[in-house]
Order: C-alpha cells, then sequence, then structure tokens
C-alpha cells in the first residue's frame, strides 16, 4: 500500500490481515492538549503562581522547557523522574519563584499530574473509532510514552478502559517510542507478527516511524499538519473517524 490522505474515506476496509491495534494514548484517544490547558491551570491557581509570576509567561516557559524534556525522554536521554523534577523546578526558577525550587516543582508536579488523570475530554472521533474496533472483535492494545498510573487512570476518568485489551508502556519495558523495541515488545505481550498490527497515532516519530521501523503497517492522524518521514505512514487521516473505514 502506498500513503495518501484520506480525506475521502474508503467504504470497505482495506487494511486486511489486521487482527490487533496498536494505538496511542495522548492526543490520539486522550485529548492530552485540551486536558493538559485545564490542569495545567488549575495547577497554577492552587499554588498562587500569579504571586510571583504572570500566568501567561509561567506557561510558555514551562511548555518550552516540558517539549524540550519530552524530546530527550523519548530518545533515551533522561529519565522518567528526571522529566518529572525539573519541568517544573526550571519554569519556577526562571519565573522568580523565592523559595525552593526542587520542593516545589515536585508538590505541583503531582498535583498536575493527579488533576490531569482525572479529566475526560477524548479526541474527537476516537469513541466511535474505539466502538468500531470492539464491534468488529480486534485486539486493542495502548502503546505509550505516559507514566504508569497516570495513562491507566486517563482511560477510566474518560470512561473508555474497556475498549482496551493490554496497555504497553515506556516504564514496562524500559525503551521509548520511537525505538522499535518499544512495538517489538507490544507485538510480544498480544501474541501476534507485524503482519497482523497496526500502528495509530500522532507523533509522526514516536508513532509512525517508531512502529514502521518495526515493521507495522501505520495511520498517522496528522492533527497539527506535521507530515511524517516519506513512505512511513501507510495512510494519513484528518479526524480519527476516518480510520473506521480503513479496518
Amino acid at each position: 500500500m502506498t500513503e495518501s490522505n484520506h480525506s475521502n474515506t474508503p467504504t470497505a476496509a482495506v487494511l486486511e490481515g489486521i487482527t490487533t491495534v496498536l494505538i496511542d494514548l495522548d492526543d490520539t484517544i486522550w485529548w492530552f492538549t485540551e486536558n493538559s490547558k485545564v490542569a495545567f491551570g488549575r495547577t497554577c491557581d492552587a499554588f498562587s503562581v500569579d504571586q510571583f509570576c504572570s500566568r501567561d509567561e509561567f506557561r510558555r516557559v514551562y511548555l518550552a522547557k516540558n517539549l524540550e524534556l519530552w524530546r530527550l525522554y523519548h530518545h533515551g536521554h533522561i529519565g522518567r523522574d528526571h522529566l518529572m523534577n525539573e519541568r517544573f523546578r526550571y519554569t519556577l526558577q526562571q519565573c522568580g519563584y523565592g523559595g525552593d525550587c526542587t520542593v516545589m516543582a515536585g508538590k505541583m508536579d503531582d498535583y498536575y499530574l493527579t488533576t490531569l488523570a482525572s479529566l475526560k475530554l477524548l479526541v474527537p472521533g476516537s469513541l466511535q473509532l474505539l466502538e468500531h474496533l470492539r464491534r468488529k472483535g480486534y485486539t486493542v492494545c495502548v502503546v505509550s510514552n505516559g507514566f504508569r498510573g497516570t495513562q491507566q487512570q486517563k482511560l477510566r476518568s474518560a470512561g473508555v478502559d474497556g475498549y482496551i485489551d493490554r496497555i504497553v508502556l515506556s516504564d514496562d519495558c524500559g525503551i521509548t517510542k520511537p525505538f522499535r523495541g518499544i512495538y517489538d515488545y507490544a507485538l510480544r505481550q498480544c501474541g501476534v507478527t507485524a503482519s497482523q498490527a497496526v500502528m495509530i497515532g500522532d507523533d509522526p516519530e514516536a508513532d509512525i516511524e517508531g512502529a514502521h521501523s518495526a515493521g507495522l503497517r501505520t495511520v498517522y492522524y496528522n492533527c497539527r499538519g506535521v507530515d511524517p518521514k516519506a513512505g512511513t505512514a501507510t495512510f494519513t487521516v484528518a479526524h480519527m473517524a476516518d480510520v473506521i473505514p480503513l479496518l
């Protein structure tokens, strides 16, 4: 199959021989982008960020640092503890917090993650897709670099945990996306070969290039207008419900 855009989706399933659907969680099923805005705002309120820094500046510094740290984490250059401790510590330091930045960062990160995992907003079309996959009898396995406990709670909070048969996290196998090892591990856990599985995700590198390197067919949810590396996406969709006709 060649890479294509399915704004005009086919009327019959075209991904043949698939028994197992591997799928990313954040911004593919569970709407991280929107839920995180709410969680971050509540965290800023709880810790009175406005007393030492403007909300907009605090968010700007945090988002830039968080993105930098996640990129390092994806590629195995830092561990999860460093990511979780450093993103708020650095932001507090840069934004003029006068107390112990390390102690406050730990409290803020705990509060943020707990709040985040309690939120329910799903990516538009993702529930319809999960319902379709369940009706068709596919095994559905979440593959995520997110943190153990937090990812499971997101699914429970959104009420879609019953659609998921298995969760594979980088925490479980010690390998992060985009490295193919996490995909090989997920396939072993599901008891299938690469030819029997497809990966669906929104990250062109972690989800699509990584899965392609493990021999999987891929469906890229292009929600940000960023093209994946040529030849790595079997299909590209602009809405999660557009995946339904493919399976």
